[in-house]
């Protein structure tokens, strides 16, 4: 099967692309089969459906813009991060379209001979229902959009790296620029409020008070957290993520010392991966957005980083984060259609600063690809805030309790829950006097 032929869609997981040559879909019954002494028939007991099964067969190409090529190391990066991740993901099948899988086992093979080409055998098993529908609400979705700001930024890092050392660039400015950036993002990592959002799934006020973006106008949290962790479990799950990401801080650095700056593959992939790790550390997107809006509004004041080469890391850095809010934004919800409205000035605002650069470097891959990752993040929070109210405020004049009054306002109890969300109360028997919550 071709990629592309027909009306076939472009396979992907996980926003990485790679071209099908072949695909099979394997199903059929939970049979349970009983036997009994004496008989000779078995009675067999139809339990249901038996998950679906996706095997692929196919590759990915260097530098191919058919199947949305950029340097092969950095699609085999992009997949392999994809393929190894925890959880199920998203999954754009060439012809039942967009389904939520988990990975059971693949295979990626090199060709070591010309380095330009590796094969991909995958297979998938369903997961059921996607957690986050918005993010491919199209066939241009978020994800993919985010993937091609990635492979944008790869191809013109190689092309500015290269011609810039030809000019007398020293890799000292490089690795000085890049430790700068790794330190910010590592010191990002230990932001207090994003360990304390890890409790999101905790009982109680626990929960209550850290839902952040995980929860929306019906107050359903869809952290990947699951909620039988506890306490313990959380303390663990910070740890991993802060080693991780001075791991992803040590494997930039090492990229930068050994890649041959004549064609540095390893460094944007690098980048990359130290912008993602940070994102997965945050259990809520709102602090997601939060540290990458921060991160792109940094600065590097430093003699190497106002130099040609600490430029073209400045410039890789910025265009990852851009990439990475983009992801950020699928994932959070919004309370309100103001609370849209603010996401889309704050994303918007930032990745279009970040295009900006691009189309001033002449960077015209980075540049398309930043402004139409930009029009989907706002055309995605458009749709999905049209749906939502307003914010007004509310004067019951005396303490009530919220049961009262969602009864009240809303003639619907149930949203007793998201009144106290909103208002952040330490007791949902004492609402303010006076307070701002969703008009209907």
């Amino acid at each position: 099967m071709a990629l592309f032929a027909g009306k076939l869609l472009p396979a992907s997981f996980r926003g990485a692309p790679f071209a099908v040559l072949q695909n099979d879909t394997s199903g059929g019954r939970r049979i349970a089969l009983h036997q009994y002494p004496g008989r000779d028939q078995p009675w067999a007991e139809d339990m249901g459906r038996a998950p679906r099964q996706f095997r692929f067969r196919g590759f990915i190409v260097d530098g191919d813009v058919v199947f949305v090529g950029g340097p092969v190391q950095l699609q085999r990066v992009l997949l392999l991060a994809a393929l190894e991740k925890r959880g199920p993901g998203v999954l754009t099948h060439p012809t039942l379209g967009v389904l939520n899988v988990s990975v059971v086992r693949f295979s990626l093979g090199e060709d070591l001979g010309a380095g330009r080409m590796s094969s991909v055998e995958i297979e998938f098993v369903e997961a059921g229902k996607k957690t986050y529908p918005s993010l491919l609400s199209s066939s241009a979705g978020l994800f993919s959009a985010a993937n091609l700001c990635k492979v944008a930024l790869a191809v013109d890092a190689i092309r500015a790296i290269a011609l810039l050392s030809s000019l007398g660039g020293r890799r000292r400015d490089l690795s000085n620029t890049a430790a700068l950036w790794s330190s910010q993002v590592v010191a990002a990592g230990r932001d207090a409020t994003a360990l304390q959002r890890l409790a999101a799934q905790q009982p109680g006020a626990y929960g209550r008070f850290a839902g952040g973006g995980n929860t929306g106008l019906g107050g359903q949290r869809v952290t990947t957290i699951g909620s039988g962790a506890d306490l313990s479990d959380l303390v663990a799950i910070a740890s991993r993520a802060r080693v991780a990401l001075g791991a992803r801080a040590a494997a930039l650095a090492a990229a930068v010392a050994g890649a041959n700056l004549a064609y540095a593959t390893g460094i944007a992939p690098a980048v990359i991966a130290l912008v993602d790790t940070l994102v997965d550390a945050c259990a809520d997107p709102a602090d997601a957005i939060r540290l990458l809006a921060s991160l792109a509004a940094f600065v590097p004041l430093s003699g190497s980083a106002q130099l040609a080469l600490g430029g073209a890391v400045t410039a890789m850095v910025r265009r990852a984060i851009a990439a990475a809010l983009v992801r950020a934004a699928g994932e959070y919800q919004p309370s309100s259609s103001n609370d849209a409205a603010a996401m889309i000035a704050l994303i918007g605002g930032a990745i279009g600063s970040v295009a900006d650069e691009a189309a001033d470097a002449g960077d015209d891959e980075s540049f398309a690809a930043l402004r139409g990752a930009r029009a989907a993040v706002v055309a995605d929070l458009r749709r999905r805030g049209a749906t939502l109210a307003q914010i007004t405020t509310f004067a019951p004049g005396v303490p009530l309790p919220a049961l009262r009054l969602a009864q009240r306002y809303y003639r619907d109890p149930t949203r007793a829950d998201q009144l106290v969300g909103q208002t952040s109360i330490p007791h949902p028997l004492f609402m303010p006097v006076a307070f701002e919550a969703l008009a209907a």
